[in-house]
């Protein structure tokens, strides 16, 4: 019989871009259900719309990062080179974010997204999952 996919250990380079992901899930989904709370005292109207509207772009964001990070395991080509775009941009927009002021949420972004990016870039993760 042939031996499944699956078989081979996961590389420590694509484990620990895959813990760093699912915290920036978790913090992600943490830091918008207490932004929604805070967000219940606001009026009912175009306001509270338009914010609700804003926040959908971090909610899809945070559920992508949490999806990618899921299939990881998977080895698919196609979820290692999201989870590249996805985190190269959360380092540009997280570089930015600490230009305009420093504060500890936005360098732990930062590190997080770099962190993960970078094992994902290593030559091992490469190889797992070029299978």
């Amino acid at each position: 019989m042939s031996e499944p996919y699956g078989s081979e250990a996961m590389p420590p380079s694509v484990y620990v871009a895959r813990v760093c992901m699912w915290i920036q899930a978790v913090l992600g989904m943490v830091g918008l259900l207490l932004l929604l709370i805070l967000l219940g005292s606001v009026p009912v109207g175009t306001v509270r719309g338009a914010l609700l509207f804003a926040l959908a772009v971090p909610l899809v964001t945070i559920v992508l990062i949490g999806f990618l990070a899921a299939r990881l395991i998977s080895r698919r080509g196609w979820v290692r080179v999201c989870g590249l775009v996805v985190e190269l941009l959360l380092v540009l927009l997280g570089i930015w974010r600490v230009v305009n002021g420093v504060s500890f949420g936005n360098v732990l972004g930062v590190l997080l997204a770099a962190l993960a990016f970078a094992q994902l870039c290593r030559a091992s993760s490469a190889r797992w999952f070029d299978r």
